[in-house]
């Protein structure tokens, strides 16, 4: 092989390699547009839907309404529901659940939480309270009252002697 031959041939090896990269980014890009066209579209859906949803509504008819709108998303698209137990100011155990509903699209798409989730502002939440909505929004969600449940009273330790009394015959 000559040196010219070889030459030529090195120029069109490094000529394919820029044209074979250039279709990977070029292919990157319709990846990119797809996933925001479907992301957009789940969007435009949950804003439909999401106007017929009313405080006091039962969790079952929301979810009903919202959850199809949603089904398009990958799991790295979405942000998964929050149960968190709580107490009523009487005492009584209640449960707040948090559904998040995907009502926005950044443009870059890029900026993740430390969970790889899309940034909360992504997300509208519906709140949730012992089965009815209770509130949507971040605002309604950061003013929630969440009382930690009582624990049971701890019992205090009893001498043997007392727990067994009736049976040892201690007195």
């Amino acid at each position: 092989m000559t040196m010219k031959t070889a030459s030529m041939a090195c120029l069109l090896s490094l000529w394919m390699a820029a044209f074979l990269l250039s279709g990977c980014g070029a292919i990157q890009q319709a990846s990119r547009e797809r996933t925001a066209a479907r992301i957009d579209e789940a969007i435009a859906r949950y804003h439909a839907e999401a106007a017929r949803v009313r405080p006091g509504d039962s969790k079952e008819k929301v979810l009903a309404l919202l959850q199809p709108t949603q089904f398009e998303l990958q799991s790295n698209e979405i942000r998964p529901p929050e149960a968190v137990p709580t107490q009523t100011d009487s005492g009584k155990d209640s449960l707040i659940e948090i559904y998040f509903f995907r009502s926005s699209r950044h443009p870059d798409e890029g900026s993740t939480d430390r969970q790889g989730f899309p940034l909360p502002d992504n997300f509208t939440p519906y709140i949730f309270t012992d089965g009815v909505l209770t509130g949507t929004g971040w605002t309604a969600l950061l003013s929630l009252n969440i009382r930690k449940p009582d624990s049971h009273p701890r019992a205090e330790p009893q001498p043997l002697c007392k727990q067994m009394a009736p049976l040892a015959g201690c007195f």
